[in-house]
């Protein structure tokens, strides 16, 4: 019994030595492949998810939803006018009058029936004391261009918080070194003294979260990150920027069909809105994608009022269609009360 118990213990010793060893070259394994590819983690994967997520607040927080409402319905007119005014008759129809007159003739008076006719035309001074009953049904129709800043909603305070969840990572993520000589450069700082703050320290990303809009919103379109592509300074209807959504993990987003061409002959969505020259490839295939696409502009039609009903039946609007990779999304843009409608 004892040398039973004795090789069983042997063989759990040797399994958990060899079971150890196992799960350490597994770990030194692990940890040599993230130490290779550390860059490629935090460049490719872990940037563009954190910073994607808060640009992407960043830019709804900067919104404005500019859309064209149609207002299709009747109202019921009821009520009493009351008049009391002095005003000028004109006849259409020539007055017959009879009355009784009295004349004068060499200081005799004679009293007479009198019989004739107020002609056409004749302007006649009257005054006027009455109340005048209105009972009327009047169709509304009206389409009213609504510009809404979001900013200045409560969804500013939705957007603003999550915003602020993400940005220290970001912020981290964007300071960090993008490659080995980077971060010799960084351990070099660090042991002189001069240690980076990964949070406050500015870059690229922190100067400009969001790169644009796709479409522009409301009147005098600020173009703050579109680099006035539409080189207009009063923008109406909305209109195309050209800008194209950035998107998330690149080597994912090439695989979507609809996106596959913004990364043709080594472009990619950042590139392409900044008119990059390798981006000369993506630029004509959007450009027959759009050719190829239906074109529609927002329809606006009478709804149907049925006669047994005040109740009218609104149709569905069209909206304009996105850009080919930019989703739809609506600009931003400032000073936009009383904006006119599109096409005024």
């Amino acid at each position: 019994m004892r040398s039973f118990f004795g090789g069983l213990g042997k063989f759990i010793w040797r399994f958990m030595i060899i079971f150890s060893f196992i799960v350490n070259i597994i770990l030194v394994g692990v940890l040599a492949f993230l130490l290779i590819n550390i860059f490629t983690i935090t460049n490719d994967v872990a940037n563009p998810l954190i910073s994607g997520l808060h640009s992407s607040f960043v830019a709804l927080s900067e919104a404005d939803i500019d859309w064209t409402i149609p207002v299709r319905d009747t109202i019921d007119v009821n009520f009493t006018v009351p008049l009391n005014t002095d005003t000028v008759v004109v006849l259409t129809e020539p007055v017959p009058l009879t009355a009784s007159a009295q004349i004068t003739l060499n200081n005799s008076t004679v009293t007479t029936p009198v019989s004739l006719t107020l002609p056409v035309g004749l302007r006649l001074p009257v005054h006027l004391n009455l109340d005048v009953p209105i009972d009327e049904t009047l169709p509304v129709s009206l389409d009213v261009r609504a510009v809404i800043p979001l900013e200045q909603t409560q969804l500013a305070d939705v957007a603003g918080n999550l915003r602020l969840l993400f940005e220290p990572l970001s912020r981290a993520l964007n300071n960090l070194p993008q490659n080995w000589g980077e971060a010799s450069a960084m351990v070099s700082d660090w042991a002189n003294g001069n240690p980076p703050n990964l949070i406050t320290d500015p870059n690229d990303y922190t100067e400009q979260p969001w790169p644009g809009f796709s479409r522009t919103a409301g009147e005098n379109y600020a173009f703050s990150y579109e680099n006035q592509r539409l080189n207009q300074v009063n923008v109406g209807p909305v209109q195309d920027t050209g800008m194209v959504l950035e998107g998330g993990i690149q080597w994912l987003d090439a695989q979507l069909p609809d996106r596959a061409y913004l990364y043709a002959d080594g472009c990619d969505p950042e590139a392409f809105n900044e008119n990059a020259p390798e981006c000369g490839t993506a630029r004509n295939m959007q450009s027959e994608m759009e050719s190829a696409a239906p074109q529609s502009e927002t329809e606006l039609t009478t709804p149907v009022i049925p006669e047994s009903s005040n109740t009218p039946s609104f149709p569905t609007s069209t909206p304009i269609p996105p850009h080919p990779g930019t989703g739809n999304q609506t600009g931003t843009g400032r000073n936009v009360q009383n904006a006119p409608p599109p096409g005024g």
